[in-house]
């Protein structure tokens, strides 16, 4: 990648977010008496930089930033293993509140991921084609949409396959819808800043890319 002034910071905070989703988002909390993973508050924060990425950086900047996420991901859930399977002291009497916390992290990494790179796709892809057909106009709607697009894909893969079992049947399509709309409410209470974090880079990196005939497909590296 370009030798950009602040790109190796956003890099790390969207990976950081992505990773401590992970180990998380198996606790369910209740809003408004449906029952949500409790990243809801934070894992907004990833779209927030995939939106930042692809709209001053561009697709393919994002969605190798994508890879850097799920790669760390996949290291994390093979250090968790390890520490699962690595013989406790005898001294230490609460190994089994490890294994019970950390033994869940394979399914929702493995699912998780999947969540990700569908959702941080979806989102990528429209953001950049909408702001190729606007020339570059209505910023807020396109960042609200491409939001939308993604954080409804992310949610429904993680939901169904990750919290299986763990949300009654009867209520997943209400966490589902819930959770897809509470995540989108928090990057629409961030969008004011989202908005000029990205007009602020645009001048600070001079760079304000359209991707026009970028390679779109998505296992690219």
């Amino acid at each position: 990648m370009q030798n950009y002034k602040l790109l190796n910071h956003i890099v790390l905070w969207n990976v950081f977010f992505a990773i401590i989703c992970i180990p998380t988002a198996g606790k369910l909390i209740d809003v408004t008496g449906i029952p949500l993973s409790i990243s809801i508050y934070y894992f907004p924060f990833v779209y927030i930089f995939a939106d930042i990425l692809t709209e001053v950086y561009g697709y393919a900047i994002a969605r190798r930033v994508l890879w850097y996420s799920i790669f760390a991901q996949l290291l994390m859930i093979a250090i968790f293993e390890f520490v699962i399977f690595y013989p406790p002291s005898a001294v230490m009497t609460n190994n089994q509140s490890y294994v019970d916390v950390l033994s869940t992290a394979p399914r929702l990494v493995l699912f998780g991921t999947l969540a990700l790179f569908t959702g941080d796709i979806a989102n990528n892809y429209v953001l950049a084609k909408m702001k190729v057909w606007t020339n570059g106009r209505f910023i807020s709607a396109r960042f609200v949409t491409s939001t939308l697009c993604g954080q409804m894909v992310n949610t429904a893969v993680f939901y169904i396959f990750a919290l299986w079992g763990m949300i009654p049947t009867h209520v997943l399509t209400k966490s589902i819808a819930v959770a897809s709309l509470t995540k989108v409410s928090v990057e629409l209470l961030l969008l004011p800043v989202t908005l000029k974090v990205s007009t602020w880079l645009k001048r600070i990196e001079n760079v304000d890319y359209f991707d026009k005939g970028t390679n779109f497909n998505p296992l690219k590296f």
